[in-house]
């Protein structure tokens, strides 16, 4: 059994256990059908040494200009492959009719406007813009990151290869610098590491084990742990200083359904009941 059918056969059971995510799970599963079949275009990037000095001071891959315009081509592409798919997919029928949108302004003008908008996480500007066009913000934005999530895994190797090298240990995305929505315990040794996970183009960073992801609070009395019956290998971390929290999963093995965020929305609720915020973006 191959990894696609193994992720495949782990989230139709999970959301048979949890049938109120079928129509969130029927979105995204379609999404990732769609984008597993297509091919990313060859394209050629500036040396990832190019960057070495800023990614030391803390400035992440996708805030440089020349990185963006070097993506902006294969992301385009990508993007007017998934819409066309989705088009085809039974999915909710708003995101049916912005797709048709979208591929309507595509039909005559570049994205690359769009795409720099939302890269740079400017939320002003991709609502202006999406307001002058008649399009939804939340819509482009969601299919601008699977697009662009898409096209690094054609980078994985090379860019885990140098993010490692260069010892990234901030608590925002090293290759877009959104906050995490989620963290994995792993093993290591005789202990466990933690790793953060982006939601914007879901890279996976290691980070320090012990401290709020957010704020940075390291004080252990303003720290504290929210464990759930009904995901006993998920915890919320809480962090009482800046009120924040963030879902971890506790092991390894079902990354495709734990660290997939939209699959853990119960926990997210629990959170928020407890007048909890997220701070991390997501794609849900």
């Amino acid at each position: 059994m191959n990894s696609n059918n193994e992720k495949k056969e782990l989230l139709s059971a999970y959301l048979e256990k949890h049938p109120f995510l079928q129509e969130i799970g029927q979105l995204h599963t379609g999404a990732e059908a769609i984008l597993a079949e297509l091919e990313v275009e060859d394209f050629s990037l500036p040396s990832l040494s190019t960057y070495a000095e800023d990614f030391k001071q803390g400035i992440p891959l996708l805030q440089h200009a020349d990185f963006q315009v070097a993506l902006g081509n294969p992301v385009e592409n990508v993007m007017r492959k998934l819409i066309q798919g989705l088009l085809k997919k039974n999915v909710p029928e708003a995101l049916k009719g912005f797709c048709r949108s979208l591929e309507g302004y595509l039909a005559n003008n570049a994205a690359a406007e769009m795409i720099g908008y939302v890269l740079c996480q400017e939320e002003d500007s991709v609502r202006s813009f999406c307001e002058k066009k008649g399009l939804n913000a939340n819509a482009l934005s969601y299919i601008v990151w699977l697009a662009v999530s898409q096209v690094l895994v054609t980078l994985e190797k090379e860019k885990d290869e140098w993010q490692k090298d260069l010892n990234w240990d901030r608590n925002y995305c090293p290759v877009c610098g959104s906050l995490p929505v989620l963290a994995q315990l792993k093993k290591k040794n005789q202990g466990r590491e933690r790793h953060l996970v982006c939601g914007n183009c879901h890279t996976t960073w290691h980070y320090k084990r012990i401290g709020c992801v957010c704020c940075g609070n390291e004080e252990l009395n303003t720290l504290r742990l929210l464990e759930s019956e009904v995901e006993p290998e998920m915890r919320i971390d809480v962090c009482d200083e800046c009120q924040s929290y963030i879902k971890t999963y506790l092991n390894e093995g079902k990354e495709a359904i734990y660290l997939a965020d939209w699959t853990t929305l119960h926990l997210d609720m629990v959170a928020e009941k407890e007048g909890l915020k997220r701070k991390g973006n997501s794609l849900i």
